[in-house]
Formats: C-alpha cells, structure tokens, sequence
C-alpha cells in the first residue's frame, strides 16, 4: 500500500489514526541510512561510550566520553538550509569544568520528567545528578566500586532510586532526596554490568552480571531476587547459583516500552528475548551479536513500529532485528571502529549511533534523505503547485493577527 492509499484509508476510516502512525513508523525505520544531510558536531576527544535522548521533547543528546567529558548536543538546531549540524550546546570537560569526571564516563541518563537535570557515572565511582543550565552537579553520590551503569525508573511515583552496577558484586540503590545509597541488593557473585528498571512495575528492577547471570528484584521485599533467568528454561528459577542466562557476561539490558520482555546481550555474542514475568526464554534466534568490549554496549528499542525493531551495535556495525521473530531487517554501515552506543528518536524516525572513531552519527529514513537532495528553492507539491508554503521548522507559526 502506497502513501496516498494509506492516507485515504485514514480519512474514510479504514484504519485508525495509531495503526497508520505505526505503518508509517516501520516503514520509514526499515529504510534507515547514513544521512547526509544531519551530522552531530564533533566534540569528544576520545571514543564515546554513551548517549541518551530525551525523553520528554527528544531534542537533546547527552554524551559521555572515555576522556571523563560529557557534551550536550541540540539535534533540532537546523541551520535554515536542507543540510544542518546538531549543535553541541553543553561540554563539560577537564579544561572547562572542574566537576568535570576524573575518568572515564560509562553512563549519562537524562531525568526522565525534564531536561533540566541529568545523572552520569563512571570509572571514578561517583555518580552525579546534575544541573543542565548551569552545568554543575547538584549531589554527588560516591559508590563503592567503578560504576559500569546506573539506571532511573522512568515512570516511578513511590521512590526516586537510582539503581548503580560496578565492580562490587551488589547492585546499589542511590535515593536522590537523602544523596546516599539506602541499601544493597545482593545475590550477584560477581561484578554487576546492567541494571534496568520496569516501566509498567516500579518496584521491579533487573540486573546481569559477570556471573553470567541475569536476576529479577522486588526491592520491597525482604528477600529482594524474585528469581534468576534460565537460558534452558528450567525449574530451577528460584535456585540463583544454578542458572545462567548467557554463556558469558551479561553486559546491557533493556525492557520493552511494555515492561512485558526484557532483552540481554552477552559476551556469548547471544541476544535473548525474556517473559519478564514469568523469567521463560522465548528462544528467538537473532544470530551472532559481536562485541569486542566487557563492559558492554547501549542498545535500544522502537515502540512506534509494528513489530518493534531492535537497534543493537555488534562491531564496526548496528544490527536491526524484528523484536519477535528475530529477522535481521537492515545492517548499518558506517562507523570506522566499534560501536558503542545507539538512541533512537521515535518522533524523527532517526537514530544516533556512537563510536570508539570519537563520531556520533545520524541515521535517517531514505524517503526523507531523498526530499532533501532537491534544490533548497524548489517546491515541494504535486505538479506546479505547492501543497503548502515553504518555512523552515525553527520559523514559529504564530501571528500577530491571530485573536
């Protein structure tokens, strides 16, 4: 089905409004390539470990570095033209902010209500909870051990928790009101690598280890390890010392917009799909995720698309797999070393990437790259005649005239 009978299937009521928006979304993100026309201003000196869109307006992006800095990027600054760069609009670095990390930044998580504040972690073992206009942190938390990663409930009412893996063998919970961790959950062997919270149980957080290990938790409760994740599906949930998700590290995490899956990429080069109630391996094949690194990458998932897509780095390349079947849609090509990180932005269909090469890139849908290859004066409409007239997307609509 085509643009225009889509369109009219909406208007005359044959498809709803959320189904069209969804058919739109998967058609556009199956089509994702480098996009010549969008870069994001290169800022970091060193390769980029993470990145995090926000969530409330999805303009700006965070990114944190292996040289301790972390950079603010507005990914709708547009220049005017067709072709514009997302402008970096805030760098803290050791030469120009003395709460600067003293090494290396492994996470960066805006809050998840405003862009107002944002929290970092990393090989220093504090975590900071800072001020976005200012730049300056307003708590610090310092952890016992190198923080690997941190993680804020996105949807909480009852708690503000920030749940913190590192190099000890127990998973913190830093409370933002008191800045200081209440207490630890332990049952990992080993260093913790991921922690997630739930989107839809607030109280639910899930964690994957060295251990090979990946650990349901009910902070609420007294024996908080709900159960452990069995990659042969077993009977032996309840038994945390004989079952294992991966053949290897559990290195990233990451729930469906749901809460109902959960998604784990280990050092076994193996992504699994996961019942997070039920802990059930749901045995999809997605083939061989490869990563060079111990500490993991960032992956991410669409809700916009029907079936959801899974944009996961493996190399030098990010992987894109249908979430229920394990179909491998596209393979994108285009950093120089390996990829670290990836975001996707549900309202521009787009996706930013990061790498050890120091670059963020800018995946586009091919129909919008295309658009923009026409000269910047020629009209876009059918015929002669525009369908509307042209301004550019930073130009406000508002008039004087308006009652």
């Amino acid at each position: 089905m085509n643009d225009v009978d889509a369109i009219c299937n909406l208007k005359t009521g044959l498809i709803d409004a959320r189904k069209f928006r969804s058919n739109q979304a998967t058609k556009r993100v199956s089509t994702l390539c480098l996009s010549n026309f969008q870069e994001v201003e290169n800022s970091h000196s060193a390769g980029i470990n993470t990145i995090d869109l926000d969530k409330v307006e999805g303009r700006y992006l965070l990114s944190g570095g292996a040289d301790g800095s972390i950079h603010i990027h507005d990914v709708l600054n547009l220049s005017g033209n067709l072709q514009f760069t997302c402008k970096n609009v805030g760098k803290i670095d050791r030469q120009s902010n003395r709460y600067c990390h003293k090494y290396s930044v492994e996470c960066v998580q805006w809050y998840p209500l405003d862009t107002g504040m944002f929290l970092s972690s990393g090989m220093d073992k504090h975590l900071k909870i800072w001020d976005a206009n200012a730049q300056i942190p307003a708590d610090v938390v310092i952890i016992n051990g190198k923080i690997y990663h941190h993680h804020m409930s996105p949807n909480a009412t009852q708690h503000n928790l920030v749940a913190v893996a590192s190099t000890a063998n127990q998973v913190f919970l830093a409370d933002l009101r008191s800045g200081s961790t209440t207490h630890e959950l332990r049952c990992h062997s080993s260093s913790v690598l991921s922690v997630k919270w739930s989107p839809m149980q607030e109280f639910q957080l899930a964690s994957g280890s060295m251990d090979n290990r990946l650990l349901m938790w009910d902070v609420r409760a007294s024996r908080s390890c709900l159960f452990s994740m069995d990659q042969d599906n077993g009977r032996n949930h309840a038994n945390v010392e004989k079952t294992t998700a991966h053949n290897g590290y559990v290195h990233s995490l990451s729930f469906t917009s749901d809460g109902l899956f959960l998604i784990s990429v280990g050092t076994d080069s193996r992504m699994r799909l996961w019942n997070s109630e039920t802990g059930r391996n749901e045995m999809i094949n997605y083939g061989k995720i490869l990563m060079e690194s111990k500490k993991g990458t960032r992956f991410d998932i669409s809700s916009d698309t029907d079936p959801q897509m899974v944009f996961v780095p493996s190399q030098g390349n990010i992987l894109v797999y249908e979430l229920t079947t394990g179909i491998k849609r596209a393979t994108l090509l285009g950093h120089y070393n390996t990829v670290t990180c990836c975001a996707y932005n549900e309202n521009l269909h787009t996706l930013y990437s990061g790498s050890n090469d120091r670059n963020i890139l800018v995946w586009a849908p091919e129909a919008a790259e295309k658009i923009r290859e026409d000269p910047v004066n020629k009209e876009v409409g059918f015929g002669s005649r525009s369908l509307m007239p042209r301004r550019t997307l930073t130009e406000d609509a508002w008039s004087s005239d308006e009652g």
